[in-house]
């Protein structure tokens, strides 16, 4: 082994290589491998290396790899990690084409954890090295986004050293600003991959498991268990990701304790992109959308603009009709949810929504036997029944909220010869017909008995390899989508809990009156203490279909041929003839 690595050992040891003699080169490397600790010879050897770079011009490139991936940097003291920044960024110079492996290799840091007590220096190294980087080799830029997502740590890996690579990417936008839109990108579409396979069912399912087994513990077990600990394993680990993101977004929206307008408005744009691109495309994600949730607190402006947005993709003809029913599902939940949307715009966006329908109904040709054609009417008519559940409490305090909420001629849009009652889900056609008959609305039971007596419907699976029953739901039944359901990660959810809208039960508040002709009412009325329950999260597969259909009436007249048209008109009671 040699004690001392001079240069020309080094031009040697390299040029037999390429020869195919690798004797004295695997004796160099075992050399600096043992001596890596040693500062002084370490930080000598680097700065001749430095002053001859032209090694390094045509091949040689084996020895850079073993000086980025053998030698452990984190270790590493400040003046070695200044030498070998120094070293690199001059062999960049000279050679460009060097540039996309030392990007690799700066990344590969940002995943280094940290110490709880003393952050590595390397994280301080890699930042300013790469900006260094970015000024000597400006074309560099193009090589950022796909080499960060290249290194970017796999789903499976440790949640710290995903924390801290995601904390170092929002961390490089202080001086690479012009690549936040595609590093968000990049970070939305991991946390997706977790956030698929951490579905609300799972986490709650987890935590319901994991209090059973607590009654077993001893109070000194439970006084050293984290409260703040998803038993999750992928939930756990996408609340520490979502916790970063949410500290990102308010660290950059408001300074000082007052909201940065200009800032806040740039990155919610780059949110909003995100979103389009990738969220809204995803279905079933539980989480990762809060993040437009909370920025959209912020200001009016953001969530005028996040619903404009939803508007115009759903009422475009050139858009997907699943994509328009998944904008419609963000629109009304969010309505539906956000404490910060005031009662006036409220009614202004859902004024907009039955203007829409009423214009439906006048010019659309119906054709009750495929329903199919009319998905965007019939979840344009269950998001205004959602949203209608949520804010009927602030809707009721205001003077003309009622008058306004009858003036929308709902009854018109209920008795249609579409008949949008059938196919929205149960759960919300049945809380809704409460409150619209309690509030003089429109009376929607006469429909609904209707609707159960001209149909039996088929159940089918969601997921064809699952057996629980939870994962039935009727044939004719809107398969909806509330992204907005409750948040239920536990660390993340202190930016969530104060601006979120929680369902209220409304059993004791609400006092229901007998219709005298109403022959059914009594069925109707067993079935509130249920319906209460499952509008804690109305999603399809958060209750169990087979209860509930059994719940909606007492029997099934199974027909063969039902007829096209039900037998009502505009308003219910008056028959057709």
């Amino acid at each position: 082994m040699l004690h001392t690595i001079t240069i020309d050992h080094v031009k040697e040891a390299l040029d037999q290589f390429n020869r195919g003699q690798k004797y004295l080169y695997n004796t160099i490397t075992t050399t600096i491998k043992e001596n890596q600790t040693n500062e002084h010879w370490l930080a000598q050897l680097l700065n001749e290396l430095r002053d001859n770079v032209d090694l390094f011009e045509n091949m040689n490139d084996q020895f850079l790899d073993f000086l980025q991936l053998q030698i452990n940097w984190a270790k590493q003291t400040k003046v070695v990690l200044d030498t070998f920044g120094t070293f690199q960024i001059t062999l960049i110079s000279s050679n460009t084409k060097h540039a996309q492996r030392y990007l690799g290799f700066l990344f590969t840091l940002f995943a280094i954890p940290e110490n709880s007590t003393n952050p590595p220096l390397v994280h301080d190294f890699a930042h300013e090295t790469l900006q260094q980087l970015v000024l000597i080799v400006p074309l560099s830029l193009t090589l950022l986004c796909p080499t960060a997502e290249q290194h970017f740590p796999f789903m499976t890996k440790d949640v710290n050293i995903q924390v801290i690579y995601i904390r170092n990417l929002l961390r490089s936008l202080s001086y690479l600003s012009m690549q936040r839109s595609r590093y968000l990108e990049i970070i939305a579409s991991k946390l997706i991959r977790i956030d698929v396979h951490a579905s609300r069912k799972d986490i709650l399912h987890a935590e319901k498991v994991n209090i059973e087994d607590e009654l077993v513990f001893s109070l000194e077990q439970l006084h050293t268990n984290d409260n703040n600990e998803m038993k999750h394993d992928q939930a756990d680990k996408l609340d520490c990701l979502m916790y970063v993101l949410f500290e990102y977004i308010t660290t950059v929206a408001v300074q000082n304790g007052i909201v940065n307008y200009l800032e806040a408005k740039s990155l919610f744009r780059d949110l909003l992109n995100v979103f389009n691109k990738i969220l809204l495309p995803t279905h079933d994600s539980s989480h990762v959308q809060y993040l437009l949730f909370h920025i959209c607190s912020f200001h009016t402006d953001f969530s005028d603009e996040f619903m404009n947005n939803c508007w115009r993709t759903f009422t475009s003809p050139s858009v997907s009709m699943t994509f328009r029913q998944s904008a419609v599902c963000y629109l009304c939940s969010l309505i539906a949810r956000a404490k910060y949307i005031s009662t006036r715009s409220v009614l202004t966006i859902t004024q907009l929504m039955v203007d829409w329908l009423h214009s439906y109904v006048s010019t659309t040709e119906t054709n009750s036997s495929n329903p199919n054609r009319h998905l965007p009417f019939y979840a344009i008519c269950q998001a205004i029944l959602y949203i209608f559940i949520y804010r009927h409490h602030e809707i009721a305090r205001l003077p003309d909220g009622i008058e306004t909420v009858s003036q929308w001629r709902l009854s018109r849009i209920i008795a249609s010869e579409l008949n949008p009652l059938k196919y929205c889900l149960a759960a919300i056609t049945l809380r809704f017909a409460q409150l619209a008959r309690n509030y003089q609305i429109v009376f929607c039971y006469s429909i609904i008995e209707t609707n159960n007596r001209y149909s039996l419907p088929e159940l089918f699976a969601t997921n064809s390899y699952s057996n629980d029953n939870s994962a039935m739901i009727p044939s004719d039944i809107l398969y909806s989508y509330f992204p907005f359901d409750p948040y239920v990660l536990k660390r993340s959810s202190i930016f969530i809990r104060p601006i979120y809208n929680d369902y209220r039960e409304e059993n004791d508040d609400i006092t229901t009156t007998k219709e005298s002709e109403d022959t059914n009412g009594q069925d109707l009325d067993d079935g509130d203490d249920m319906l209460t329950s499952m509008m804690m999260s109305t999603t399809p597969g958060s209750f169990d279909p087979i209860e509930q259909m059994s719940s909606l009436s007492t029997s099934f007249k199974n027909i063969r041929n039902p007829p096209s048209i039900l037998p009502f008109g505009r308003s219910p009671g008056f028959r057709n003839i």
